[in-house]
């Protein structure tokens, strides 16, 4: 029994196998504990769907049209949300129209009051069959968001009119488990380059191993 199974240890194929199915338990694992802390959050009252208006944020760098439109006055307008209830955020919906492309749309966020924003946290928008744009936060508690609408060229300023702002669109229980193209590339690329890096090393260790023993 245990010479075969050494002897299928050793085949070419098991150690990417234990790096997918390793991968495979820890999404499960994540998706279930994302599951359960939403499910927790609710029970308690601090995930709750909610609209935002204009007036919710702080306007950096957006001048107000008579149309209701507003217009950017800088390459780096922004939109500042401070989460004064202590609230449970997970995603929000933009709807809005541009008059020219938007190019890069984020959405930064932080853990703690008087923390600065920073790209090591942020989010990118994902567009909607409707045109909205949907951002999905990670599992943690969140102090603030800072969303840029766009990203203008230089002396191309971009007019923006806003539709509304949705926080906490009810998610069904199958969305937890779906990874989304971003996710599933990392489920394919990172137990493969796992995989390698340890064939590598188990490849090394038998050569020294092997020239120990001469």
């Amino acid at each position: 029994m245990i010479p075969k199974l050494k002897q299928w240890l050793e085949r070419p194929a098991f150690l990417p196998l234990l790096c997918y199915v390793v991968a495979l338990i820890v999404w499960l694992g994540g998706s279930v504990w994302s599951l359960g802390m939403d499910t927790i959050a609710k029970a308690g009252g601090n995930l709750y769907q909610c609209e935002l208006t204009l007036e919710n944020f702080e306007l950096v760098d957006m001048q107000l049209l008579e149309d209701g439109s507003y217009i950017t006055t800088s390459g780096d307008p922004q939109m500042i949300w401070h989460n004064t209830d202590g609230m449970t955020v997970r995603t929000l919906r933009l709807t809005a129209t541009f008059d020219r492309s938007p190019r890069e749309m984020c959405l930064y966020y932080t853990n703690a009051e008087g923390e600065d924003f920073s790209v090591n946290k942020r989010v990118f928008a994902a567009q909607q069959d409707d045109g909205s744009y949907v951002y999905t936060l990670p599992q943690s508690s969140i102090a603030a968001l800072r969303l840029d609408p766009c990203s203008p060229e230089e002396g191309k300023p971009v007019t923006m009119t806003f539709s509304g702002f949705s926080m906490n669109e009810p998610a069904s229980v199958v969305s937890y488990f779906a990874p989304g193209w971003y996710g599933a590339m990392e489920l394919v690329l990172y137990p493969g380059l796992a995989a390698c890096a340890l064939s590598l090393a188990q490849s090394a260790w038998q050569t020294y191993q092997a020239k120990k023993k001469r």
